[in-house]
């Protein structure tokens, strides 16, 4: 009886252990299925899932239609700054053409002058760039999710320059969130979300008044307009974990893509001016500048001088107070006129 009853206690014990094994596998296959849902669906909404975007040609076509003389290159600091309406009627009708995007960097700016403005049946004159302090030398900012795909919408499919520079620039962090974001599209995600909110927020108040699918901001994104917005003082341009490492002008220059647009402007016959927005002042005089800030600015000055490449920078101009900005380090629209009237004063010798 001793025996039967011990065997037994060891089939149990078996039995229970089997049981366990089991159960933890189970546990382990229904959180990799979770894992596989959550994943999986908005990874197959990335737009190119099949492999890199293709070229967007429209750009191209529109600066052939109009085949200016003078090109400026940007993001919304060019925009906030520049009116086309004031330039047609200084310089005459399709003298000018606005390349901009929202969030553009060097990256954006190197593909746009490279595949839409050098590939121009007729090129331009004179190619102006603007940009902010230190992100000519950062190609790797604001270039993942939907920042990255519009920079490849306007990349062929062998860009050995832009290659490299992502490649020598990313550090193992934003190496990471750009896999993530190539196999993980997370904006896409976020702004289907906001889609989504914009239009059941939209039904509450007035419904019907948007169709599911239509973006509600072509309906009530108007209200917060640039021109509707008060004065603020908001910052999107932080630096990263690198901090003040982007200020080391001789360790980001030969990395970065301003090499090459230098180079290709030069073998395309371009002029380049590169223009330095003034960052938001203060209510007593031109924004602080860090000491490294200043040396770079200095390296990049003297870069540019031994490149035969000019430069203006609008840091410190004393028609540029506070009460011209908006938000951040854009200009109020209602300043937009003066603005522009501004910097062909202030660059007159280059429209001789």
């Amino acid at each position: 009886m001793v025996d039967v009853v011990d065997k037994s206690s060891i089939t149990d014990d078996e039995e229970q252990r089997a049981g366990r094994s089991t159960t933890g596998r189970v546990r382990v296959l229904t959180a990799i299925a979770v894992m596989l849902a959550v994943l999986l669906p908005p990874a197959l909404i990335r737009p190119s899932a099949q492999g890199k975007l293709s070229f967007d040609g429209q750009l191209l076509s529109e600066l052939d239609a109009v085949s200016p003389a003078y090109v400026f290159i940007g993001n919304s600091m060019l925009t906030s700054r520049i009116d086309e309406h004031v330039l047609a009627a200084r310089l005459g009708e399709h003298c000018c053409f606005l390349l901009s995007t929202g969030g553009a960097e060097s990256a954006w700016t190197h593909q746009a002058l490279k595949n839409v403005v050098l590939a121009a049946r007729q090129r331009p004159k004179v190619v102006f760039i603007f940009f902010r302090d230190a992100f000519l030398t950062q190609p790797t900012y604001r270039a993942t999710d939907r920042y990255w795909w519009r920079i490849e919408h306007l990349s062929h499919d062998n860009e050995p320059e832009l290659n490299r520079a992502m490649t020598l620039s990313r550090t193992w962090q934003e190496q990471l969130e750009f896999r993530l974001g190539e196999i993980y599209p997370m904006q896409k995600v976020r702004d289907q979300a906001s889609l989504a909110l914009s239009w059941i927020a939209s039904e509450v108040v007035t419904p019907g008044r948007v169709r599911y699918g239509q973006s509600a901001g072509a309906t009530y994104d108007r209200l917060f307009d640039l021109d509707k917005l008060r004065s603020v003082e908001a910052d999107d341009t932080a630096f990263g974990d690198q901090g003040m490492a982007e200020f080391d002008f001789d360790a980001r220059i030969d990395p970065s893509l301003l090499p090459s647009m230098i180079r290709l402007a030069k073998q395309g016959g371009v002029k380049l001016v590169f223009v330095r927005v003034q960052r938001r002042p203060t209510a007593s005089g031109p924004p602080a500048q860090s000491p490294e800030l200043r040396s770079y600015i200095a390296k990049l000055r003297a870069y540019f001088a031994a490149n035969g490449v000019q430069y203006y920078d609008f840091t410190g101009d004393p028609e540029l107070t506070l009460d011209h900005y908006l938000d951040g380090d854009h200009i109020r629209p209602q300043w937009k006129a003066e603005s522009t009237q501004l910097f062909l004063t202030r660059l007159q010798a280059v429209f001789q």
